[in-house]
This record gives C-alpha cells, sequence and structure tokens, in this order.
C-alpha cells in the first residue's frame, strides 16, 4: 500500500474549485457560466461565499450527464 498515493487520492477528493476554475474547465465565459448555472446544467457550489465546488462532484455531475445523455434521457 502505497501512503503517498492514499494522501493524493485524499487530496484530490477535497479539492475545492473556485468560479474562474470551472469557467476554465468549462472553457466558457462569465456570463456563459451564469446561464449555465441558471438552466441547471452547473452543479450547484458547496460553499456559497465565497461560491466554490467540490471538484470530486463536478466530476461525478458531468460523468453522470453524459450517461444520461447516452441513454437518451436528457
Amino acid at each position: 500500500m502505497n501512503i503517498e498515493s492514499d494522501q493524493s487520492t485524499a487530496a484530490k477528493e477535497k479539492e475545492f474549485l473556485k468560479i474562474n476554475d470551472m469557467i476554465e474547465k468549462l472553457g466558457v465565459t462569465r456570463t456563459q457560466f451564469w446561464r449555465m448555472r441558471k438552466a441547471g446544467e452547473v452543479p450547484p457550489p458547496v460553499i456559497r461565499n465565497p461560491q466554490m465546488w467540490l471538484a470530486s462532484q463536478v466530476k461525478e455531475f458531468y460523468e453522470r450527464r453524459a450517461k444520461e445523455e447516452d441513454a437518451g434521457t436528457l
């Protein structure tokens, strides 16, 4: 068992993304991001002020949406 690997995995699970990180990852403008947020195309933040998203939850959200899109349920 590799302790460094376990610590790295735990750190990634608790990584938070700020709005600028989300915009960069999604490749959209700030205005587009807020439109997506309002339409439910972006998960809600886990911290409200300042708004921050848990990286693992964002990844799960988009993986779930991709599966739903593939299944034709969106």
